[in-house]
């Protein structure tokens, strides 16, 4: 039987105001801010992290680089205590013992725990890491920097057949369970993960919109899917993220 566990690492708290230059040079936070979830699929006794969630050391000073503005807009709430991997001791799992880590995309609050998976295969679509990577990469507003020595993950391109709305998909056990498909939108390479248990799915969302109410706006076809096949959508900002996963 397949389990998911949603992990909170932590929250972020974006600025008040919806646009304009204001929202970058005046300290106004909103006073409700979002979960950071990674989730953790239990399949057949092998164990999947989809995304690892922020890093402690992002709610320090100095942390973000001062240049790009794009960091002005969040500010991330949390502890060492709230990264992926004490999360997964919390409830009796040895972080040593994830097989794989899959990453929706590459902004910080998705790889930020990628530190303590050194041992596990880590996946991503190729689109994703090579718009990620490098000088150009740090443009873009990810931060190669800080991720691990020697990274060298698995780079997907979808070759395998359409899901639903979904053009095509890469079969991550061979046997269906779970499919990795592409979601662009949040970022050209964004990913999500659909995870099927007879009678059961449910499709790891990433940042394809903050909330599994929200999908329905940004992106219409994928919501009429999911609603039709019985889909439980868990999305990476979603407060009741938890609540959907545990549901029966």
């Amino acid at each position: 039987m397949t389990k998911i566990h949603c992990l909170v690492t932590g929250c972020v708290r974006g600025k008040a105001g919806s646009r304009g230059l204001r929202r970058y040079l005046v300290e106004d936070w909103c006073a409700d801010p979002l979960p950071v979830n990674a989730f953790l699929v239990q399949d057949q006794g092998a164990l999947c992290l989809f995304d690892a969630g922020q890093t402690a050391r992002a709610a320090r000073p100095g942390w973000f680089p001062r240049w790009q503005p794009f960091f002005r807009l969040s500010r991330f709430e949390l502890g060492p205590h709230d990264e992926v991997a004490p999360q997964l001791l919390s409830i009796g799992i040895d972080p040593r013992h994830v097989r794989r880590v899959v990453l929706s995309h590459l902004h910080t609050d998705h790889v930020g725990g990628l530190d303590a998976f050194g041992h596990a295969e880590v996946v991503v679509s190729r689109t994703e890491w090579e718009a990620a990577t490098g000088l150009r990469g740090r443009i873009r507003g990810y931060l190669p920097q800080y991720w691990p020595a020697g990274l060298e993950p698995t780079l997907v391109d979808f070759h395998g057949n359409a899901v639903g709305p979904f053009t095509s998909s890469f079969d991550l056990t061979g046997e269906g369970r779970l499919l990795l498909v592409p979601a662009p939108g949040h970022t050209k390479g964004h990913t999500a993960l659909i995870v099927r248990d007879h009678p059961r799915t449910w499709l790891l969302a990433g940042d394809l919109a903050h909330t599994a109410e929200e999908v329905a706006e940004v992106a219409p076809a994928i919501a009429a899917w999911c609603r039709d096949e019985h889909v439980r959508v868990l999305t990476a900002h979603d407060p009741e993220a938890c609540l959907i996963a545990g549901a029966l």
